[in-house]
C-alpha cells in the first residue's frame, strides 16, 4: 500500500495529480485547506491525502508502459473511468495471452538452417560463448496460486487497516458541505437554514430553528420542502414577541432612546402624528437632547406642526413642573440625547434625566435595521442600563434584509414595538406584528408582487 499527499491550488488540480500519480482506483482518504499560503503568489491550496495498493498501482504503470507517447498523453486526459476500463482491458489481454502456449519457432526443425543460426549466436554472444541452458519451471498446481492469491490479500487487507488507523487519528476537514452541516443539520434541512441565513438571521438562530424542526418532523416530512417552510413559518409566528398597541398605550409618558443616525427622532414624530391625526389623541412633545446642536429647536418646529404642547428637559427637577400638566393632555412623548453609550458617564447622564418612577414611563429603543448586526447587539447590551421595554425598528424600506429585527428580540427576549418604513408622516408608521416580521424574512409580499407583475 502506497500513501502520498498531493498538494494544489485548487481541488480539481489535485485530484488530477492523484489520478497520474496513483491510478484511478485510489482512494481518498483525507481533504482540507491549508490556511498557509501556497507557492509565490501567496494563494490558499487544498491538500488531499490518497492511497493505491501495489498491485493496482504495478497495473497502471504496466499499461502505460505498453502505450506509446501519443496514447500515453491522449491516456492521462481521460477521466478516471476510461482509464481503468483501458487498464483492465490491457491487464486482462495480457493475462489471456501468457496461459496459451507460445510456440518458440513457426518453422519446422527440417528447415532451419543450423550454419546460419550458430552465425547470428557467434554474432550475438561470441564465437565461445557457451550455450544458455533455461530451467525449466514447473507450471503452479490451482491450489498453489489461490494459495499466493490469498496470501497477498491478506497482506493488502492488512496494511489498508494500518492506513485506516492512521486515518482516523487525522483531523477531518473536509472542503465542502452543505449550508448548515456544521451544526449537524441533515442535507433535507440545508435549503430552509439557507433562506434564513439569507434573510440575515443568525446562524446560531437559523441552526436552533432547524433543529427544532429536525426534532418535530418525521424523516419522511424532511423531504417535503413546503411542509418544512410551513412549520418554519410556523415557529418564527410562535416565537416572536411583540407589543401590541394596547400595552403601549398603557403607558401615558414615552421615552425614545437609541444612538445617533438610528431614526429616533422621527419615530417619535410619526408616533406622535398617528396619536394625534389617526386617534385624535391630545399629545404634549418633550425633548431632553441638550447635548445635539438644534436638536430642541428641531423638535419645537415639529411641536408647531402637529399644533402639540413642547417642554424641554433640561434636568430631573423639571419633570416635577410637567408633572402639574398631565392631566392635561393623554400622552407625553419625550425625545433624548443620540448617545452610543461608550462609557458609563454617558449611561449615568441619561438615567439622571429620566423621569421619576412614579410615572411608569415606557422606554423605547430606536435601531436601525441598515446597521450591522453586531452592532445593533452591542447596542442593546448597551442599553440595558436603561431598562428598555421594546424596541423599535426604522429603515425597513432601504434594507434589504430584515433578520436583524429578529436576532435581536431573541438574543434580548424584548418584544418588538413598532416599525419605521419610510419618510411620509405618519402613513410609513405601523406597530410591529408578528405576521410582519414572517412577511418581512420569508419576503411573500414582495413575491406575490412579482408574480403579478409576470402574469
Amino acid at each position: 500500500m502506497q500513501v502520498k499527499k498531493f498538494e494544489a491550488r485548487t481541488m480539481k488540480e489535485a485530484l488530477e495529480m492523484v489520478k497520474a500519480e496513483l491510478g484511478p482506483d485510489a482512494i481518498i482518504l483525507s481533504a482540507r485547506d491549508n490556511n498557509k499560503s501556497y507557492g509565490l503568489v501567496g494563494d490558499g491550496s487544498v491538500e488531499i491525502t490518497a492511497a493505491v495498493s501495489e498491485e493496482t498501482l504495478q497495473k497502471k504503470r504496466f499499461a502505460e508502459g505498453r502505450l506509446r507517447e501519443q496514447e500515453r498523453t491522449k491516456f492521462s486526459q481521460s477521466t478516471a473511468r476510461q482509464q481503468k476500463e483501458l487498464i483492465e482491458k490491457m491487464v486482462n489481454k495480457h493475462l489471456e495471452r501468457s496461459k496459451l502456449p507460445r510456440p518458440i519457432t513457426s518453422q519446422r526443425y527440417i528447415d532451419i538452417d543450423e550454419e546460419q543460426v550458430q552465425k547470428q549466436q557467434d554474432n550475438r554472444y561470441g564465437s565461445m560463448a557457451a550455450p544458455v541452458v533455461m530451467p525449466i519451471m514447473p507450471t503452479p498446481t490451482a491450489k498453489q496460486v489461490e494459495s499466493l492469491e490469498m496470501q497477498s490479500l491478506k497482506t493488502e487487507i492488512a496494511n489498508l487497516k494500518q492506513v485506516l488507523a492512521q486515518f482516523q487519528n487525522i483531523p477531518q476537514n473536509f472542503v465542502q458541505g452543505h449550508p448548515g452541516s456544521e451544526f449537524g443539520l441533515p442535507y433535507d434541512l440545508s435549503f430552509v437554514f439557507e433562506k434564513l441565513v439569507t434573510a440575515g438571521v443568525a446562524p446560531e438562530i437559523s441552526a436552533d430553528i432547524c433543529s427544532h424542526a429536525q426534532k418535530d418532523l418525521p424523516s419522511l416530512k424532511l423531504k417535503n420542502r413546503a411542509l418544512v417552510e410551513g412549520w418554519v413559518a410556523r415557529k418564527i409566528l410562535e416565537t416572536t414577541k411583540v407589543c401590541t398597541p394596547e400595552e403601549s398605550k398603557q403607558a401615558k409618558v414615552h421615552i425614545f432612546v437609541g444612538a445617533a443616525g438610528s431614526g429616533k427622532t422621527t419615530a417619535l414624530v410619526k408616533m406622535a402624528s398617528h396619536l394625534v391625526v389617526r386617534e385624535n389623541k391630545k399629545v404634549a412633545i418633550l425633548s431632553a437632547d441638550t447635548f445635539k446642536v438644534g436638536a430642541a429647536d428641531q423638535m419645537r418646529i415639529y411641536a408647531q406642526i402637529l399644533n402639540v404642547p413642547f417642554s424641554v428637559i433640561r434636568n430631573a427637577s423639571d419633570w416635577y413642573h410637567i408633572m402639574n400638566y398631565m392631566n392635561s393632555v393623554d400622552y407625553i412623548l419625550v425625545d433624548y440625547p443620540g448617545l452610543s453609550l461608550r462609557n458609563a458617564e454617558e449611561g449615568m447622564n441619561l438615567k439622571r434625566l429620566m423621569p421619576p418612577a412614579t410615572l411608569k414611563a415606557r422606554v423605547h429603543l430606536v435601531l436601525s435595521t441598515l446597521a450591522k448586526d453586531q452592532d445593533v447587539t452591542e447596542l442593546g447590551r448597551r442599553y440595558s442600563v436603561l431598562d428598555y421595554h421594546d424596541v423599535i425598528f426604522t429603515g425597513l424600506d432601504e434594507s434589504v434584509q430584515h433578520g436583524t429585527i429578529y436576532n435581536f428580540m431573541k438574543r434580548f427576549d424584548v418584544p418588538l414595538h413598532s416599525f419605521g418604513i419610510g419618510t411620509r408622516v405618519p402613513e410609513d408608521f405601523e406597530f410591529a406584528t408578528k405576521e410582519r416580521v414572517l412577511d418581512l424574512l420569508f419576503k411573500i409580499t414582495q413575491a406575490n408582487r412579482q408574480e403579478q407583475q409576470t402574469l
